[in-house]
């Protein structure tokens, strides 16, 4: 995997920008921890609530924040790319200003799906975002979703669509279901992971405990599908999502 970098594809690392990282202390402690743990890079996925603020307020909070915390990073730090965790709303696929909400400057779109049984609307939104707004969607915490949707064929049906899949790092190291989300990545059916950290304790940056999961159980070349995959689409590419 040389050359490659670790990216941690989900973090709430901005200080006073939502449920994360409480000041900029916290988030300088976070990168350091991160970038000691072995993570090169870690993509900023502050919340984003339609029914709460508009796109514009958000992106100048995020630019105040950011403001705030670049000037002080160094070489202990991971580097920062700015995005969002978007949560679904009605109209989202009609919004002009989503494409604010991309990371960096890919059209990739970081989207937190209704924590309740998805339906054909939802399904239907997902897909106009890929294809007639041509976003490269990647969902957010996959897994999280699964408990909700019993019986709904629609939640296998949605990886048909061209998107991504990310997984928390926490879900491969504890919980019921690690083998399932393992097998995702194994099967190539899953792509990305984050660590979806918020602070140094409850919700702290543990991606390298979930790389390490993924590298005993499922093998070091999977994680290198996983490294390609991100880096890939970083830079505006969309690599394949089965056989990378």
């Amino acid at each position: 995997m040389a050359g490659l970098p670790v990216v941690d594809f989900h973090s709430h690392i901005l200080p006073r920008m939502d449920d994360g990282s409480d000041s900029v202390e916290t988030s300088l402690a976070i990168l350091r921890e991160s970038r000691a743990s072995g993570v090169d890079l870690m993509v900023s996925t502050s919340h984003y609530y339609r029914r709460n603020e508009t796109i514009e307020s958000f992106l100048a909070r995020r630019s105040d924040r950011l403001g705030q915390l670049l000037p002080l990073l160094d070489g202990t730090c991971c580097g920062i790319i700015p995005g969002a965790e978007v949560a679904f709303y009605f109209g989202m696929d009609d919004d002009a200003g989503l494409d604010g909400l991309c990371i960096g400057d890919t059209r990739l779109l970081l989207v937190e799906m209704p924590f309740q049984s998805w339906g054909t609307y939802e399904i239907n939104t997902l897909s106009s975002l890929c294809f007639d707004r041509r976003f490269t969607v990647i969902l957010a915490h996959y897994e999280r979703f699964a408990e909700f949707q019993k019986g709904n064929r629609l939640y296998e049906e949605v990886l048909e669509l061209p998107l991504y899949v990310q997984i928390n790092s926490g879900s491969l190291t504890s919980g019921p279901h690690t083998k399932k989300w393992i097998g995702m990545f194994r099967d190539g059916s899953a792509h990305l992971l984050g660590s979806d950290c918020h602070n140094l304790t409850s919700r702290p940056p543990d991606l390298i405990r979930g790389r390490e999961a993924v590298g005993k159980k499922a093998g070091e070349d999977v994680l290198e599908r996983i490294d390609r995959c991100a880096a890939a689409l970083l830079l505006g590419e969309k690599p394949r999502r089965r056989s990378l």
